[in-house]
């Protein structure tokens, strides 16, 4: 039996310039259009957007971010975080046994 692949997720920071009359929108509802962008977030603090990626590899979100979003006019910076293990996702802990939730207290 072949094994399911793991997907990669990456958090990648972005700098931008806002555009003028539509500040940071413009830029972020064109990012937010990629399939591979899963969510897309506008910060505050060093960088502007905070954008979730999902792919196939490491490569594939590399190759995404260099000639996809790091292209788009506007855009200042990027730096890419990959995920590399789950210890709680959604309020649940991972491979913790049971259901993982932590009581209320």
């Amino acid at each position: 039996m072949k094994r399911k692949k793991d997907k990669v997720t990456a958090v990648i920071e972005m700098k931008i310039t806002p555009a003028k009359g539509t500040g940071f929108a413009k830029i972020a509802q064109r990012v937010a259009r990629f399939p591979e962008v899963e969510a897309c977030f506008l910060m505050s603090g060093a960088y502007d957007l905070l954008v979730f990626v999902g792919g196939d590899s490491l490569q594939d979100v590399a190759h995404f971010v260099s000639a996809e979003l790091s292209t788009i006019d506007g855009v200042l910076s990027t730096a890419t975080h990959f995920m590399l293990k789950t210890y709680k996702s959604k309020g649940i802990l991972a491979e913790f046994g049971g259901d993982g939730r932590l009581p209320v207290v």
